[in-house]
């Protein structure tokens, strides 16, 4: 078998091609992608980094330099969308500290309002020329992953979570209504992801979560909304969903993206049956082992993943802020031995 790039062994991989081994990668995840160690070694940091293209091209591109991670993705945070909509940032004042939305004035469907420059507000624009920054200076060698907030999470940030749960059960047509709304947001900043120069869109829906809304609503609400995601997008594409999710692994797989990113606390060896020839991403524990455990925990936990069946070696939910070099090296390492 030949040698493969990395931008070639991934997509072959994720597309059901054969490979000479299992990726190791950090496409999708709720998390972060650059830790504190990363920001300190090539001295640029958070939060400027997530408002400047230039630096957060040259940090995205340090994360594969340090570790050997097998891809670069931007952004670093999940606030972009909400900020482009009007909601108001609490950015943090440390390099560990990842972006959060402050306001969720969005009360009724009457307020939502599509911009009809949805690409030139906010940082949108900053995320856009991040992955043309990228694509210029990896080539064709290494894939670029990017990321969109999945229309139950966005409804969620617009709104404020707890009111959308409230509505599930109370007003289920104003949920309907505001998904409607996030997926025209969601198509059109994926599609120029994709444009810019991106090889695999990652749609990010943590609040869609199983644990926290359930099987019957994730039926209801979120599965027809990723379907319509799945069917639009013309390039590769993952689905994250954070949590104990394998109470709705079926519904996830028969969306139609491409793979599917699991926390640590999934059993993958239950689930690979259940997603036929969907791939599965996963699942070394991004809270405890890769930030808290030593290289050769971190190796076991990932002989484990890879034992149980992932298509790729990935964090469970992306990279803590916290996470030490060393221990992204050790993953990586595992998939060569």
């Amino acid at each position: 078998m030949r040698k493969f790039s990395y931008k070639r062994r991934v997509l072959t991989a994720l597309l059901g091609g054969k490979v000479d081994r299992v990726p190791a990668t950090s496409l999708a995840g709720c998390g972060g992608t650059v830790t504190v160690d990363m920001q300190d070694a090539v001295d640029i940091h958070c939060p400027e980094a997530h408002k400047d293209a230039e630096m957060m091209a040259k940090l995205a591109i340090a994360s594969h330099e340090l570790t050997g991670i097998e891809n670069v993705r931007v952004p670093f945070d999940f606030v972009v969308e909400p900020e482009a909509l009007g909601c108001k940032i609490r950015w943090g004042a440390s390099p560990k500290s990842l972006p959060s939305v402050l306001t969720h004035d969005f009360e009724k469907p009457e307020d939502l309002k599509m911009p009809e420059n949805l690409l030139e507000i906010g940082r949108i624009p900053v995320v856009l020329e991040a992955i043309r920054i990228v694509r210029k200076e990896v080539g064709d060698f290494m894939p670029i992953s990017s990321l969109v907030l999945g229309p139950f999470t966005l409804a969620g940030e617009l709104a404020g979570i707890e009111r959308l749960l409230i509505w599930t059960v109370r007003k289920p047509d104003y949920v309907k209504k505001f998904i409607a709304f996030t997926l025209d947001v969601i198509l059109e900043y994926a599609k120029a992801q994709y444009e810019a120069g991106s090889d695999i869109v990652q749609v990010s829906d943590p609040t869609a979560s199983p644990e926290l809304i359930g099987p019957v609503f994730f039926k209801q609400f979120v599965k027809p909304a990723l379907t319509q995601i799945a069917e639009s997008l013309g390039g590769p594409r993952l689905l994250h969903i954070c949590g104990g999710a394998e109470g709705s692994v079926p519904d996830m797989a028969e969306t139609g993206f491409d793979g599917i990113s699991v926390d640590s606390s999934v059993d993958v060896a239950r689930m690979k049956p259940l997603v036929g020839e969907v791939k599965v991403l996963g699942n070394v524990s991004s809270k405890s082992t890769l930030v808290f455990g030593s290289p050769d925990d971190v190796k076991k936990e990932a002989r484990k993943a890879l034992k149980s069946g992932v298509d790729f070696l990935e964090p469970g939910c992306g990279f803590s802020p916290m996470t030490p070099i060393e221990n992204i090296k050790a993953m990586v390492e595992e998939v060569k031995e």
